[in-house]
């Protein structure tokens, strides 16, 4: 299959999958009880993902870039990644979050009053994660159709329960359904579009290398932290838990997310 092909496949792979995990909360009718417990679970994948899929991923990217330039060089350097540089990829998704947060919209102060604003605030900020995730995978494809695989494979592993995560949060604080189906399609659709849009732009270009490619990974990574932890979680422990703490559900979802990278891993 050659790579034009290859980059619209897998658009199309994202938006269906996406599609399909986010309606089933919107489609479910859930007690509020419930409905926390599985926020609370969507944030931790969340995180999870973050952590144990999308920076290892990139990592993995780095050091195999590496090793190819010391095959060909003996002590290539050109091609090292500063530890720092790492770190502040992160934290450029996290920060550009932030900004756009604060200086983009009013800022969703977590009340009844802002619900609309709150669930607007959290899908601006996994669609701007999700265009981080379409930038990667257009590029990769557009380098190699193998690295276009394995960066395609690493992201799906976490775009399924990123829609569930998110129609799980836009139910839980009550948005109208209309508003909830949209934003999810917004979500849907932002990755395959840049997805296409970057493999076209790069194609014969020198910029898709595998370094630039494990840079879009953490920045995509930096902004999957800041939805969880600014966004969902305070929304998860902003009311009365009279029954299990919603901590347990989080932990849960990290760990949902280790047993999936545990079982990806063994194959």
């Amino acid at each position: 299959m050659d790579s034009q092909t290859l980059v619209f496949v897998f658009a199309a792979i994202m938006f269906v999958s996406v599609m399909a995990f986010g309606y089933i909360p919107l489609s479910l009718e859930l007690s509020s009880n419930r409905l926390k417990q599985l926020t609370a679970i969507g944030a931790g994948v969340l995180i999870g993902s973050a952590f144990l899929v999308v920076i290892p991923e990139a990592l993995e990217i780095f050091e195999g870039h590496e090793e190819e330039g010391h095959e060909e060089e003996g002590h290539e350097e050109e091609g090292h990644i500063e530890p720092s540089v790492i770190g502040l990829s992160i934290l450029i998704g996290f920060v550009l979050m932030l900004l756009l947060e604060t200086f983009g919209l009013p800022h969703a102060v977590h009340h009844d009053e802002d619900k609309d604003l709150l669930g607007l605030s959290a899908t601006i900020g996994l669609i701007a994660h999700a265009a981080a995730d379409g930038l990667a995978v257009g590029a990769s494809v557009s380098s190699s159709t193998e690295t276009g695989v394995i960066v395609f494979l690493a992201i799906m592993l976490h775009k399924g329960p990123a829609a569930f995560g998110l129609s799980s949060f836009l139910k839980h604080i009550k948005l109208e359904e209309s508003k909830s189906k949209l934003y999810l399609i917004m979500f849907a659709l932002s990755s395959p579009i840049v997805a296409i849009l970057t493999f076209f732009t790069l194609k014969d270009t020198s910029f898709a290398t595998d370094d630039n490619i494990g840079l879009a990974l953490l920045f995509s990574a930096g902004t999957f932290v800041y939805v969880a932890t600014v966004d969902v979680l305070p929304e998860v422990h902003s009311h009365d838990h009279d029954n299990d703490p919603p901590v347990w559900f989080v932990l849960l979802g990290m760990i949902l997310v280790f047993l999936t990278t545990l079982i990806s891993h063994g194959h």
